[in-house]
C-alpha cells in the first residue's frame, strides 16, 4: 500500500513540477449538470492531494472503531458480544465431552464477538490439535496471532509450541522452549513440553539437566518424575555407549552424583555396555559393586 502511495505521489509530483518548470501551470476544467468549473493544475492537485488525506483519516478512523471492543464497534461489524458468550460456554461443554471438532467450530464462531478474540482462537487451535487436525489448528494460530496482545502471548507461544511438537517440527519447537525456559525457568508448562521435546529428539542429557527443576517444582508426581529419571539415564548411558569411546562413557560416569553411583539400575546398565564395548574389567567391577548393594538392600 506505501509503495502504491509512492508511486503515485511521484507521478502527481511530475504533473505538477513539469508545468511549473515550464512557467506555465495548464489548467482543470471540469462541466457538471451545466455548470463550468475552472482552475489551475496545481490547484487542482493541491485539492486531489488534500482529498486523499481525508480519506486516508477517515479510513484510518474507521478502522480503528471496527477493530475496538466497544458497543459501537461489535454494532458495525454486525458482532453480537451475548451470542459470542453463548457459544463459548456452548465451545467449553463440547471440549469436556470431547468433541474437539465442535468445540473448535464453537470457538471459532465465538472470537467474531468476542471482547477476546484470540482468547477464542487460541482455544479453537488447541482443540484442534488435540483432534490431530493440524492444518486447521496453524490456520487459527496464524489467526490469533494478528490479535494477540502482550497478556496473552505466553499463552500463545504454548499453544504454537504444542503445535510444533505435534507436527515433529522440533528444530522451531527447540528455539521456541529454550527461549521460554530463560523467561520462565519454574513454570511447569514449559518444562513439561521441554522434557517431551527432548525425549522425542532424543536429548536425555538435556531431561537429566532438567530434573532437578522439575522436581522442586512438582512438575509431575514424585513417582513419574522417578520414572523419567530412571529412562534418561539408562538412555543417555545407552547414547554414549554407541560412540564407540567407553572412556567418555566412563568419565560421565564418575561425574555424577553419588545417588546416581549407587544405583543399581543405572549400575547394571553400565555393566552391559561395559563389557558391549569391551571393557571387561570395568563391566566386572561395576557387578561386584551391584553385588555389594544388593547384599546391603537384603540385610
Amino acid at each position: 500500500m506505501i509503495k502504491i502511495l509512492i508511486i503515485f505521489l511521484v507521478l502527481v509530483g511530475g504533473f505538477f513540477l513539469g508545468p511549473l518548470l515550464q512557467g506555465h501551470q495548464g489548467s482543470a476544467i471540469f462541466e457538471v449538470a451545466g455548470y463550468k468549473i475552472s482552475m489551475s493544475f496545481n490547484t487542482f492537485v493541491i485539492l486531489v492531494l488534500f482529498a486523499l488525506l481525508i480519506l486516508y483519516i477517515l479510513n484510518y478512523l474507521f478502522k480503528k472503531i471496527l477493530n475496538s471492543k466497544t458497543a459501537l464497534g461489535n454494532w458495525l461489524r454486525f458482532k453480537s458480544p451475548k451470542k459470542s458468550r453463548k457459544q463459548l460456554e456452548q465451545a467449553q461443554i463440547a471440549l469436556l465431552e470431547g468433541d474437539y471438532q465442535q468445540a473448535a467450530k464453537l470457538f471459532t464462531k465465538s472470537a467474531k464477538g468476542a471482547n477476546n478474540s484470540a482468547l477464542s482462537y487460541l482455544l479453537a487451535a488447541q482443540a484442534q490439535i488435540d483432534s490431530n487436525q493440524i492444518i486447521s489448528a496453524n490456520q487459527l494460530l496464524e489467526k490469533a496471532a494478528k490479535v494477540v496482545d502482550d497478556k496473552e502471548l505466553f499463552a500463545f507461544q504454548l499453544v504454537q509450541v504444542r503445535l510444533q511438537l505435534k507436527n515433529h517440527e522440533y528444530g522451531s519447537a527447540r528455539v521456541l522452549i529454550d527461549k521460554l525456559l530463560n523467561e520462565k525457568p519454574r513454570n511447569n508448562e514449559v518444562l513439561r513440553l521441554a522434557d517431551q521435546l527432548y525425549y522425542s529428539v532424543g536429548d536425555y542429557q538435556a531431561i537429566i539437566d532438567l530434573l532437578p527443576t522439575m522436581y522442586k517444582t512438582n512438575a509431575y508426581s514424585d513417582a513419574h518424575l522417578d520414572q523419567l529419571k530412571q529412562a534418561a539415564y539408562i538412555g543417555r548411558i545407552k547414547q554414549l555407549s554407541k560412540n564407540s569411546d567407553p572412556l567418555a562413557l566412563i568419565k560421565w560416569w564418575k561425574s555424577q552424583p553419588k545417588a546416581i553411583l549407587n544405583n543399581v539400575a543405572y549400575q547394571k546398565a553400565m555393566s552391559f555396555y561395559l563389557n558391549e564395548l569391551g571393557q571387561t574389567a570395568e563391566s566386572a567391577k561395576m557387578l561386584k559393586s551391584i553385588e555389594k548393594l544388593e547384599y546391603k538392600e537384603r540385610t
